[in-house]
C-alpha cells in the first residue's frame, strides 16, 4: 500500500532550461506538459507529484507550461494536453498522452526507468 505523498512541488522549467535538463541529462527525466486552463492537467499534476515521490533517486520530474512554451510542445510533436515525455540518456523514449492513474503511470515507467542500485545511498520505495 502506498503512503500519502507530502505536497511537494514538481519544479516548472523554462525553455532556457529545457534542453540542458532533458536532452543534456544522463538521468531519466519525465516532463509533464500541462496548463492551468486544462481540467485534466490539474487532476494529473498530483499524480506527477506522486510519481516524483515514488521514483525519487531514480527519475527527475519537471513541469512545463504548454501554453507559455508552445514551441517546446510543438518541437516534440505532442498532440494535446496533458502530455508526459520520458527522456533516457538524453533521448525521447516515451510519449504518454492523457490522464493515467498513479499506479498505471508507475507501471509504465517501471518498464523504462532503471531500478535502484543496491548501496547507492537511496532510500527504498515505500
Amino acid at each position: 500500500m502506498r503512503t500519502e505523498v507530502p505536497r511537494k512541488h514538481v519544479p516548472h522549467i523554462t525553455d532556457r532550461e529545457f534542453d540542458e535538463l532533458t536532452f543534456g541529462s544522463e538521468e531519466p527525466v519525465l516532463v509533464f506538459f500541462g496548463s492551468r486552463r486544462c481540467k485534466i492537467c490539474r487532476e494529473l499534476f498530483p499524480v506527477a507529484e506522486a510519481v516524483a515521490h515514488d521514483f525519487r533517486g531514480r527519475l527527475q520530474v519537471y513541469g512545463v507550461n504548454a501554453d507559455r512554451y508552445r514551441h517546446l510542445f510543438n518541437r516534440l510533436r505532442l498532440k494535446g494536453i496533458p502530455h508526459m515525455v520520458l527522456f533516457l540518456g538524453g533521448e525521447v523514449k516515451v510519449r504518454i498522452g492523457g490522464y493515467h492513474p498513479r499506479q498505471a503511470l508507475a507501471d509504465k515507467l517501471e518498464e523504462w526507468v532503471p531500478a535502484e542500485q543496491p548501496g547507492n545511498g537511496q532510500q527504498p520505495r515505500q
